[in-house]
C-alpha cells in the first residue's frame, strides 16, 4: 500500500468539496458506504480531509486561493502587521480578512459523515474507532479555525439533509463558549481513541493533546483579556467568554501540554552549532522528534513557492526578496549592544556619534544563536551567496577615526530623508540602482565597491530588503540559485512543534500561578513555567531564567522604546517574559498574529506603528575587497531608524478585527446568522 504522504499528495479533492446552500455542504452521497468503508476507501477519504485542513502554512494568502488557503502566492502574510516582517508589496496594515466559511464547513460536513456512519462499521472495519477519533480531531481542528476568527458560529454534529426548504437548514450562532467546549471535547475524544503512532502528515493522539493545549490556551486568554470586545445577541455571548472560566481553560491547556510528553517529543538539538540547529529544525521537520503535526509536499502534486519569493533577490532565479525583517523584532534577543533605557540597537556613543565597527560581522558577534539561524547575517554565506548588506558608501577622504554625529533620529516616528542631512548629503554616497545592476565605485586604490550592498537596503526602486533583514526560516539552503523557482519548493510546513507546547505550558502555568493557582497537578506552577522557559532558551542559547520572580506579576508600562524587549506589550513581567518568548521562537509561523489577538493587545502595540532597519555604512577609507566573494572589507557605521523607502506610513491594528466579519453571502442564505460587532 502506498504510504500516508503518497496518498494525501494524490488524492483528487475537487469533488469531494462542491458546494450548495446555507452552510454550502455538499449532499451526503458524494461516496456511498462501500466507498468509503474499507482499508482503501477510508484512508482516502480520510487523506483528502487532511488535505483541505486550513492549516496556516506556506501557502496561505491574502490573494486569492481557497478563503486565504491553498494559494502559491504568499507574498502578503500576517507577520507585516505585527513587527515581525514587512515588505515593498504590502506596506499598510494587514489582517487575516477571507472569509474562511464556505469551505470550512465542506471540511465539517465530510467529518460528521465519518462520525455518524463509523460505529456501524466497528467489528466490520479495521481501526473503525481510531477513525472515528481521527474524524473528530478533523472536526475540531476546522472548527477552531473558524471560532478564532469569528467567536460562536454554528455547531453542526450531524449531517444535514435538504428537504426542498431551506429554511430546515437555516442554523443560528451558538456562544463563543459553547463552540470552544465543543471543540475541546472532540479533542478529549481524539485524545482518548486516536493511534499513538508518528506518521508526518497526520495527526495521532498526541498531537490532538498538543493542538488542545493551543485551543484551550486561546480560550483562557479571550475569557481573561478580550471583555472589552465581547458581543452579546438576544441573550447568546456570541464573542468573548466569561472571565470566570478563565482558569479552567489555563489548567485544560496546562493538562494537555503535559500529556504530549508520553509521545516521546523533545526539542530539536541533533547540531552543535545553535545557530544551524536552530535553522535545522526546519529543514529536517520529517525525521525531527520536534514536529508533531506537519503538512508535507511533493513536487509532483503539491508544491509551494516560499523560496522563490522570499529568498534574497541573489538567491533566487528571479522575483525573491518579500521577507524583510524588522528591526523592533531583530532588538528582541540576547547579545546585542541595546541601549537599556529604550531596548534599541546603541549604535552611537555618550556624545551621539556613531560606533565604528572593524567589519560588517562584529555588531553581531555575540547575538543570540536563534536570531542567527532566523535572519541571514552580514558577511555569511548561503546558497553560496555571500549576504551584502549595506545602505551607502561613506566617501574616502573621510577618516574612520572622525566623529559622525547621527543623520536621523531613532524614535520611531521621524521619516526625514538622510539627504536632508547636511553631512551626510556632503560625505555619503548612496544609490537608487537595482542593488544587483549598480555600477561599482573605484577607489584610488583600484579597487571597486559597490555603494550599495548587493543584498540591500537601496534607496531606490529595485527589489531588495527595506528593513536591512533578510529572514533565513523555512529557507531551503540546500538549493542552487538555478534550483530556486517558482512552484518548485517541498519542504515541509511544522504546523505544531514541542516548542511551541513548552511555551503553551508556560504560558498557561504563569497565567494559573499570578491568578490563585500557585500549585496544580502537583506542580509549583511558576517553577514549572520557568523549567519550560530555560529549555527553549537553552536549545536557543538564550540568557536562562535564573528566578521564579522573574515571573512575577509585577505590572509594567507598556511603550515601544521604553525599554527592553518594550516593542511587545503585557499586563506585567512574568507574561512580557513569556510573550516575547513566543515573539522569538514562534516568528514567522502564522503564530505571533494570533496571540496578539487573544492577548487583545494588538490595538495598543500596532498603534500609530512605523517598521523600523538597520542601515550599516562602509568607509571607502581603507577598504578593500574579498578575493573570493568580491564583498568589501572595512569599517562600518550603523544608522537605526525608521524604515526610509516605501514602508515609511504608521499602520494601526482596528479594534473590530480581533473577531472577523461573517462573509456577506453567508447572512444572506442563512437568515439566522447575526453579524460581528462593529461591522
Amino acid at each position: 500500500m502506498k504510504n500516508w504522504k503518497t496518498i494525501i499528495m494524490s488524492i483528487a479533492l475537487g469533488g469531494m468539496f462542491v458546494g450548495c446552500q446555507d452552510l454550502d455542504i455538499p449532499p451526503k452521497n458524494i461516496l456511498s458506504g462501500s466507498d468509503i468503508y474499507n482499508e482503501g476507501g477510508i484512508t482516502a477519504y480520510m487523506a483528502g480531509l487532511y488535505g483541505r485542513l486550513p492549516m496556516e502554512d506556506f501557502n496561505t494568502t491574502d490573494q486569492n486561493g481557497h478563503e486565504g488557503f491553498f494559494h502559491w502566492n504568499n507574498i502578503v502574510w500576517d507577520m507585516l502587521g505585527t513587527g515581525e516582517t514587512v515588505n515593498r508589496n504590502k506596506t499598510d496594515m494587514y489582517t487575516v480578512q477571507k472569509g474562511y466559511w464556505k469551505e470550512g464547513y465542506q471540511i465539517i460536513r465530510q467529518a460528521n459523515v465519518l462520525i455518524q456512519d463509523l460505529p456501524n462499521y466497528v467489528g466490520q472495519l479495521t481501526g473503525a474507532e481510531k477513525w472515528l477519533a481521527e474524524a473528530r480531531f478533523i472536526r475540531a481542528y476546522t472548527y477552531f479555525a473558524m471560532v478564532k476568527r469569528y467567536g460562536g458560529v454554528p455547531i453542526i454534529e450531524i449531517p444535514q439533509e435538504s428537504t426542498g426548504n431551506d429554511a430546515d437548514l437555516w442554523a443560528a450562532r451558538n456562544s463563543h463558549e459553547e463552540c470552544v467546549d465543543f471543540i475541546l471535547a472532540d479533542l478529549d475524544y481524539a485524545m482518548e481513541n486516536m493511534d499513538a503512532k508518528i506518521v508526518q502528515g497526520r495527526a495521532n493522539k498526541y498531537g490532538a493533546a498538543a493542538f488542545k493545549s493551543r485551543v484551550a490556551l486561546y480560550a483562557g486568554s479571550v475569557a481573561r483579556y478580550g471583555k472589552l470586545f465581547d458581543y452579546s445577541k438576544d441573550g447568546v455571548q456570541l464573542c468573548g467568554i466569561p472571565a470566570s472560566k478563565a482558569n479552567n481553560y489555563f489548567q485544560q491547556a496546562f493538562d494537555a501540554a503535559v500529556a504530549v510528553d508520553a509521545g516521546g517529543y523533545a526539542l530539536y538539538e541533533a547540531d552543535g552549532d545553535k545557530a544551524v540547529n536552530f535553522r535545522n529544525i526546519f529543514m529536517k521537520a520529517d525525521v525531527s522528534k520536534e514536529s508533531i503535526f506537519t503538512r508535507q509536499y511533493e513536487i509532483n502534486n503539491n508544491v509551494h513557492s516560499f523560496d522563490h519569493i522570499y529568498c534574497t533577490p541573489r538567491m533566487t532565479a528571479d522575483y525573491g526578496d518579500r521577507y524583510n525583517v524588522t528591526l523592533d523584532w531583530v532588538e528582541l534577543f540576547d547579545g546585542l549592544p541595546l541601549d537599556p533605557a529604550t531596548g534599541r540597537l546603541k549604535t552611537t556613543d555618550a556624545n551621539g556619534n556613531y560606533i565604528v565597527y572593524n567589519d560588517e560581522k562584529e555588531l553581531f558577534a555575540n547575538a543570540e544563536p536563534r536570531l542567527k539561524g532566523s535572519v541571514m547575517m552580514p558577511g555569511e554565506t548561503y546558497k553560496g551567496v555571500t549576504l551584502d548588506i549595506r545602505a551607502g558608501l561613506i566617501k574616502e577622504n573621510i577618516d574612520p577615526s572622525t566623529p559622525i554625529a547621527k543623520f536621523v533620529a531613532d524614535d520611531g516616528q521621524t521619516t526625514t530623508n538622510w539627504t536632508n542631512n547636511p553631512w551626510f548629503k556632503n560625505n555619503v554616497k548612496t544609490s537608487t540602482e537595482d542593488p544587483r545592476k549598480q555600477t561599482p565605485e573605484t577607489l584610488s586604490t583600484g579597487k571597486k565597491v559597490y555603494i550599495n550592498g548587493q543584498d540591500g537596503p537601496n534607496t531606490g526602486t529595485g527589489n531588495n530588503t527595506l528593513t536591512g533583514f533578510h529572514g533565513l526560516k523555512w529557507i531551503n539552503l540546500n538549493w542552487s540559485v538555478a534550483e530556486t523557482q517558482m512552484h518548485r519548493s517541498t519542504q515541509t510546513w511544522i504546523d505544531i512543534r514541542y516548542a511551541e507546547v513548552l511555551l503553551n505550558r508556560a504560558e498557561a502555568a504563569i497565567e494559573l500561578g499570578q491568578n490563585g493557582v500557585a500549585s496544580y497537578a502537583g506542580k509549583d506552577m511558576l517553577q514549572d513555567a520557568m523549567t519550560c522557559i530555560n529549555k527553549v532558551r537553552t536549545r536557543a542559547g538564550a540568557n536562562l531564567l535564573t528566578s521564579t520572580a522573574e515571573l512575577a506579576d509585577t505590572p509594567i508600562v507598556n511603550g515601544r522604546g521604553t525599554g527592553k524587549c518594550s516593542f511587545v506589550f503585557a499586563p506585567n513581567k512574568g507574561l512580557h517574559v513569556i510573550r516575547v518568548e513566543r515573539y522569538k521562537e514562534l516568528a514567522f509561523e502564522h503564530s505571533v498574529y494570533w496571540d496578539l489577538r487573544r492577548w487583545f493587545t494588538y490595538h495598543e502595540q500596532i498603534n500609530n506603528y512605523r517598521r523600523r532597519m538597520l542601515a550599516p555604512f562602509l568607509f571607502a577609507k581603507g577598504a578593500d575587497t574579498d578575493d573570493k566573494t568580491g564583498n568589501p572589507i572595512g569599517k562600518y557605521i550603523y544608522d537605526t531608524r525608521v524604515v526610509a523607502r516605501n514602508a515609511t506610513g504608521a499602520i494601526s491594528f482596528a479594534t473590530k478585527n480581533y473577531y472577523d466579519k461573517i462573509p456577506d453571502g453567508q447572512l444572506k442564505t442563512n437568515p439566522l446568522l447575526e453579524q460581528n460587532d462593529q461591522y
